[in-house]
């Protein structure tokens, strides 16, 4: 024992539950004094007296979730029951997907209780295994679980080693809950962010700090790959000091968005940055310096930057979580982010790894329409970039898998995008592609991806000056995309069709140094430059292209590339016969 803080702080061997609130950021989006109020019920009516009953204390209560103590691991999986049973028939006239609805994690553990609150690496196992069990479902760590084992008769499925932060080794888990062995993980699940109000230096009015962060927050909520917390609620840390990582527990975020806004006479500096509420750790941060003429220009300007900035860095960061964790253990969203690197790295063995990796996620279950949208555009890859012997039936798959996933992507942006890359790589559907683009940029206007997409689908249909547009607009949004080389080319594509081949030559140049080993694009060089008149570096790219593609034939091309190449754009190909690639 010993006393820090003015108090006494206590080691002692204990059980821990951890329990989280699912979609929690959603409900409260919707109605956040409504869920506060049907919370304050739960926790009077249902925890509490349920701890208490099976000798516990409540340590904590939350905005989404609690924390629990009892002397032994049979004691507090009967409470988990007991309060999951009794959740189950709260509440019975709501949909269920607006249903109060618990995630419970159980573990056996040392911790230090220092006052009323505890600490240490059994907290922090149980929050990880409150994290990964199913809605309405316990998890348990294996030393919960041989405690529980033969004294409460439930049915248990080992789920295999769970990582756990701070941790050398990983926890050996067991779940506990109806269809929920290893099932993907719910929409809820989507990585929460909150936009804290913004820092007010030498401002004398706060309003304009405030619309930044409105605007920051409204853009923030039309990208479908990330959860918004309710800006009344980050609003309660307005003028506060906060810690990120207790930000985040407290809201439930794995993100957290924070700023500084700066103003001498008509001059105005905003600086923004992005934590990980897990660790602390920025993971981006950018600042803006621009001119006070039109207030909501600004805004709608700077939002839209940081919208389009932040998304792919919690993508980049939800695809490191991901990787981290075992193979044979990965959940189906684990298995889907898992596969990004593979699909962006651009080589035909990469993308074959994104296909298997996607056909996993697929066969674990539940929601799998984002992995099937995504194996779809991997298929369409696969064709398009030559990097399978039977072209034709990659085509197939791809837009098997394109319909297929059309029926039920409902308002998922990225997923709609990747139908729409698939359907136009591989079919003459370009009308309907770009209504589903049309679509993900409504709902997602910062979405570089989209606009990428647009731009080729504007070049399929020989629409130039708006593919420009829209290449230009995706490289503003990310100018490190990983598909940078592909927005190059595109634009190499759209100086093709208007004839400026000194253009086109520039721009696929520009993309093969921006992706270097993407052999493929060889053959937009070779067309250009025999079409130019520059039949030595027409010879050079059609020598590296063989090297890449031995035996490659005009037919081929045509199996493999867009149907648009050779239904609308016959000067492509006669670029390419100019360069000397074989006809059969």
């Amino acid at each position: 024992m010993q006393r820090e803080s003015g108090g006494i702080a206590i080691r002692k061997l204990t059980t821990i539950i951890a329990a989280d609130l699912v979609a929690y950021s959603r409900l409260v989006a919707a109605d956040e004094e409504g869920v506060i109020a049907r919370l304050q019920a739960v926790w009077s009516e249902v925890v509490r007296p349920q701890v208490r009953q099976n000798s516990g204390r409540v340590v904590k209560t939350m905005g989404d979730g609690f924390l629990a103590e009892f002397q032994s691991p049979v004691e507090a999986m009967r409470c988990a029951l007991s309060i999951q049973k009794a959740m189950g028939n709260r509440e019975p006239e709501r949909e269920e997907q607006e249903r109060l609805c618990f995630r419970i994690g159980v573990h056996l553990g040392d911790v230090v209780v220092l006052g009323q609150d505890i600490y240490g690496d059994a907290v922090n196992v149980a929050s990880r295994l409150e994290s990964i069990a199913p809605a309405g479902g316990i998890c348990l760590s294996r030393t919960a679980r041989e405690q529980v084992k033969g004294r409460i008769d439930v049915p248990l499925k080992s789920i295999g080693k769970v990582p756990v932060k701070n941790l050398p080794d990983p926890v050996d888990a067991w779940v506990f809950g109806a269809g929920t062995a290893v099932a993907a993980q719910k929409p809820e699940a989507l990585p929460a962010v909150v936009v804290l109000p913004f820092d007010d230096i030498g401002v004398a009015d706060e309003y304009f700090a405030d619309g930044v962060v409105d605007e920051i927050t409204s853009a923030l909520s039309s990208v479908s790959d990330i959860s918004v917390i309710a800006r009344q609620s980050a609003f309660t840390y307005k003028g506060r000091v906060v810690e990120i990582r207790k930000v985040g527990r407290d809201l439930g975020a794995r993100y957290v968005v924070t700023g500084a806004i700066r103003r001498a006479g008509s001059r105005v500096r905003i600086s923004v940055q992005l934590a990980s509420a897990l660790t602390g750790a920025n993971l981006w941060a950018q600042r803006y310096d621009d001119n006070l003429e039109d207030l909501f220009d600004l805004q709608d300007r700077i939002a839209s930057h940081v919208a389009g900035a932040i998304s792919p860095s919690i993508r980049a960061s939800e695809i490191a979580a991901a990787r981290a964790v075992a193979p044979l253990d990965r959940h189906a969203y684990e298995l889907y982010m898992s596969a990004f690197p593979h699909f962006w790295k651009h080589r035909r063995q990469e993308n074959e790894r994104a296909i298997e990796l996607l056909t996993s996620a697929m066969e674990q279950g539940g929601e799998n329409i984002r992995a099937q949208a995504l194996r779809a555009w991997a298929y369409a890859q696969q064709a398009t970039y030559m990097w399978s012997e039977t072209p034709l039936l990659s085509r197939q798959s791809a837009q098997r898998d394109a319909e297929a996933a059309a029926l039920s992507a409902d308002d998922h942006a990225p997923s709609l995008v990747a139908i729409a890359a698939a359907l136009g790589m591989t079919g003459l559907e370009h009308e309907r592609a770009a209504q589903m683009l049309e679509r993900a940029l409504y709902l997602d206007p910062n979405s570089a991806w989209g606009w990428m997409r647009l731009g080729w689908n504007h070049i399929y249909r020989e629409e130039v000056e708006a593919g420009l547009a829209a290449f230009d607009r995706a490289e503003e949004l990310s100018p490190r995309d990983p598909f940078l080389f592909n927005i190059q080319f595109g634009r190499g594509y759209a100086m093709g069709l208007a004839g400026e081949f000194g253009k086109a030559i520039h721009f696929v140049k520009s993309g093969l140094t921006a992706g270097p080993g993407v052999t493929w694009a060889y053959r937009d060089l070779a067309s250009f430059c025999a079409n130019a008149g520059l039949q030595t570096e027409a010879d050079e790219a059609v020598e590296a292209l063989m090297l890449a593609y031995p035996g490659l034939t005009i037919k081929r091309v045509i199996d493999s590339m867009p149907p648009a190449t050779h239904a609308r754009h016959q000067g492509f190909l006669d670029g390419l016969r100019r360069a000397g690639v074989p006809q059969a």
